[in-house]
């Protein structure tokens, strides 16, 4: 299921609800609705957590399907390009929200359970039939929340969000594995949101490493104990991420998208790709 555009774009929150104030929250066939009537390929600049209570649903995110069924919970962090196929009714609640509405006044407490979104582009759980429950309530309560529109209702609502990642992240500690949350995990996140920014223009790791006040080699040492992989590894994977969404989402040529990431040279920008993917982006396109 491949779906391409002539170029991908950012759907922000106001695109979903022009009253929104850092947090959306609505049932899913009613947000798949917005996504049809928005009629481009986005990528997010909000987190998702999605419940499907009924019904089934099919998404496709940075060219990876899943399949989601009664009782499926995911979370979706934000820059994923997203697309669904819902060819049967599907009901349920997703919550949307920005990385601003949730931090504004949880600091450390709620970087923990805020953690694994950013550590992970998707996250799926494995809960009871409690949980579910629960969870299902709690959404429920917030939807109804979201819906008087009063002004104390921000805070109520964040509160309420904090209590659902909570609870989502006992379940990745207890399932999955969770990533713990430490000094050197903060400034590895940090650093990532800073080659998210920067990626096009700044592939130096000198320059993430002046940002965040450590020499180079203090920057490769904690990456390769948080990530296994050195500073400049991650702004690399952080390039082709993005080249492969161009690739697989929309109509831009090669050039068109060496240009878009910061590539004079075109051969060098195929040279790249190949020595990462074992392939040159037209063998990947058609291979898509």
């Amino acid at each position: 299921m491949v779906i391409r555009k002539e170029k991908l774009d950012f759907l922000r929150l106001t695109n979903i609800d022009s009253a929104s104030n850092g947090i959306v929250i609505m049932p899913i066939a009613e947000y798949l609705q917005v996504k049809v009537q928005q009629k481009k390929l986005h990528a997010h600049s909000y987190y998702s957590v999605l419940l499907i209570k009924s019904g089934g649903l099919t998404m496709v995110a940075d060219k990876r399907m899943y399949t989601m069924g009664r009782h499926d919970m995911l979370s979706i962090s934000a820059d994923c390009v997203c697309s669904f196929l819902h060819n049967i009714p599907v009901e349920g609640s997703i919550i949307l929200f920005t990385e601003a509405f949730f931090m504004q006044s949880y600091d450390k407490e709620g970087a923990h359970y805020f953690n694994y979104l950013k550590c992970n582009r998707m996250n799926g759980f494995v809960l009871s039939s409690d949980d579910i429950e629960r969870c299902s309530h709690l959404m429920e309560l917030m939807q109804t929340e979201y819906r008087t529109a009063k002004l104390v209702s921000k805070e109520l609502l964040r509160n309420q969000l904090l209590s659902l990642l909570q609870l989502l992240g006992h379940r990745i500690t207890k399932n999955i594995g969770a990533v713990q949350m430490d000094e050197k995990e903060e400034r590895i996140m940090t650093f990532e949101t800073l080659v998210d920014e920067n990626y096009r223009e700044k592939r130096f790791p000198s320059f993430y490493a002046e940002r965040l006040n450590m020499s180079v080699n203090h920057l490769n040492r904690i990456c390769r104990e948080k990530r296994a992989v050195s500073c400049g590894a991650l702004i690399r994977n952080r390039i082709i991420l993005e080249a492969e969404r161009l690739l697989y989402h929309t109509f831009k040529t090669v050039r068109e998208i060496a240009i878009e990431l910061g590539f004079d040279n075109v051969p060098y920008f195929i040279t790249f790709f190949k020595a990462k993917k074992g392939q040159s982006p037209e063998e990947f396109r058609k291979t898509q």
